[in-house]
């Protein structure tokens, strides 16, 4: 009786099917490795809703925190195309590292700038500016608007307020308006005053001022004959805002 010679390796083999071996990526050849796909997908996915959220967050940011966003911007491309590249070109590989450790290191500084240039303006003094008259003297009639008082700003967000007083001196009763504009945006009040009577008068207005502007106070005498009114009192407060938002009212 011959004894069993067949060894367990070859009767392994014969019950198991080998499985096929999958070929790594050849990074020569620009293939990618597992992965990458998805990887893909998800900066799609992010730039799209950073590009569609894009316009309203410009809109509140000044004009040099845009220049250095561009400028990051910039360099992480510079430094993402450094890293690809270096993966796809073996020979040139040390200068595609060089450039995309120096595009990641310059755009971490800018980063740093604008996040200590945000962090001083919050923790500074929002500015405050104050623009008074005791006693103006109005001379019109209702077609013609005359300008009460001028503040000059500086460009930035900014929640204005406008108060003061109507005397009538005249015998017989007239209605004044008052407009507040910063640029497109505005704010209106109409009062009646009665003879030798006083009235008050309150506007408020909120604007981003893209570049140096100015708000300004004017009114008028509803009066299809020239009246005379006297504005006491007028004054013009603005603080300054990170940001302003003006939302419809809801019932």
């Amino acid at each position: 009786m011959e004894p069993n010679t067949r060894s367990p390796d070859s009767s392994s083999g014969e019950s198991q099917a080998s499985e096929p071996t999958r070929p790594s990526p050849d990074p020569s050849r620009g293939e990618s490795p597992p992965g990458t796909g998805t990887a893909t997908g998800l900066l799609a996915a992010f730039l799209g809703v950073l590009i569609t959220s894009l316009p309203q967050l410009i809109e509140q940011l000044s004009p040099w925190t845009r220049a250095f966003l561009a400028f990051i911007a910039v360099s992480l491309g510079l430094s993402v195309f450094g890293a690809v590249q270096a993966r796809r070109e073996a020979p040139r590989r040390r200068l595609w590292v060089t450039m995309s450790v120096a595009g990641a290191v310059v755009s971490v500084c800018a980063g740093l700038v604008v996040g200590a240039g945000a962090l001083l303006g919050t923790v500074t003094t929002s500015p405050v500016k104050v623009g008074f008259d005791d006693e103006f003297t109005l001379h019109s009639r209702a077609d013609e608007d005359v300008r009460v008082g001028v503040l000059p700003l500086d460009a930035g967000s900014y929640v204005i307020w406008a108060k003061l007083y109507v005397e009538n001196p005249e015998t017989s009763g007239v209605r004044v308006t008052c407009r507040l504009d910063a640029g497109n945006d505005y704010d209106i009040t109409s009062v009646d005053v009665v003879p030798e009577g006083s009235v008050p008068i309150a506007l408020t207005v909120a604007h981003t001022y893209r570049d140096p502007g100015s708000v300004i106070l004017q009114c008028r005498n509803a009066s299809t004959t020239p009246r005379t009114s006297v504005l006491k009192q007028v004054k013009i407060l603005v603080i300054g805002a990170d940001s302003v938002r003006i939302d419809q009212l809801s019932g």
